[in-house]
């Protein structure tokens, strides 16, 4: 038996003391990996959730109207979350169903084309700038971000960078991941009047939202245009979209606030619905 001996491996013992602790830089690397899984798995049932939602609000509807089925551009803003974006490209959609889009369903886009009748509707609203397109020499652009009489956001633009405020003119920092932030870029030091003067002009608008643009002249600050149907529509962080999506919706709730008190929004059905062909 003398060959099973010597062929016979005999069992290492195994080292003594504690095992080697583990990077700690792996170890939370991990932890982030997993956290990442567990909220994208999140976000994917929530998801779910909403897209049922919607087609359920689809087929709801779709019976008030008497349709097997409603449009998803009909539901697709009804998930109770307000966003900027969302809510911005809705209105462009219903307002590019007019005969003339540009125009939309309230013709105001085709008023504030004409510079002429921009100047004479800031004049009407005692705004005491001139109104005049900006040139070449013109570096420096102001954009308020006005919401039915309410200033959400001020972007300063210069040499391709942007700078943001909010309502009150205070430094917001880099909110917008698609722009180069300008932290250095000077603030107007007529930027209140700016704003004061914008809030006038958007709250006699009747749009949730506008752009008002402004650049600085030689005597002053010189109203550029009045955007209402404003195709750069920034791409904020979704803490900003959500505020700013709020604004809006209490834009468009305040900017009704008028016609419904004449009756003009008197197209309800018993039980207070409004009829979905009558709100197309």
């Amino acid at each position: 038996m003398r060959w099973f001996a010597t062929g016979r491996r005999h069992p290492v013992n195994p080292p003594s003391g504690p095992p080697p602790e583990r990077d700690a830089e792996l170890v939370e690397v991990e932890q982030d990996i997993a956290d990442a899984q567990q909220e994208l798995a999140a976000l994917k049932d929530e998801r779910t959730e909403l897209l049922a939602e919607r087609r359920r609000l689809q087929q709801v509807l779709a019976e008030r109207a008497g349709r097997r089925t409603m449009p998803r551009s009909r539901v697709e803003k009804t998930t109770g979350v307000p966003s900027l974006v969302a809510g911005v490209r809705l209105f462009q959609r219903i307002h590019r169903r007019a005969p003339e889009p540009s125009a939309g369903i309230d013709g105001v886009g085709k008023e504030f084309s004409d510079p002429e009748l921009v100047a004479r509707f800031a004049r009407s609203h005692g705004v005491p700038s001139e109104v005049a397109s900006a040139s070449a020499s013109e570096v420096r652009t102001v954009v308020v971000h006005a919401f039915h009489g309410t200033v959400g956001l001020v972007e300063i633009r210069q040499d391709g960078l942007s700078r943001h405020l909010d309502g009150s003119q205070q430094d917001v920092g880099d909110i917008r991941a698609a722009a180069s932030y300008g932290v250095d870029i000077p603030v107007s030091a007529a930027i209140e009047d700016i704003c004061g003067w914008s809030a006038t002009l958007s709250r006699h608008i009747p749009r949730p939202y506008v752009q008002v643009l402004w650049h600085e002249g030689t005597d002053g600050p010189v109203l550029t245009c009045i955007d209402v149907d404003p195709d750069r529509v920034p791409v904020l962080t979704p803490e900003w979209d959500l505020r700013l999506g709020q604004l809006f919706d209490s834009a468009h709730a305040r900017m009704l606030l008028q016609p419904y008190r004449v009756g003009a929004l008197d197209n309800r059905i018993p039980g207070g619905t409004f009829l979905p062909e009558e709100t197309s």
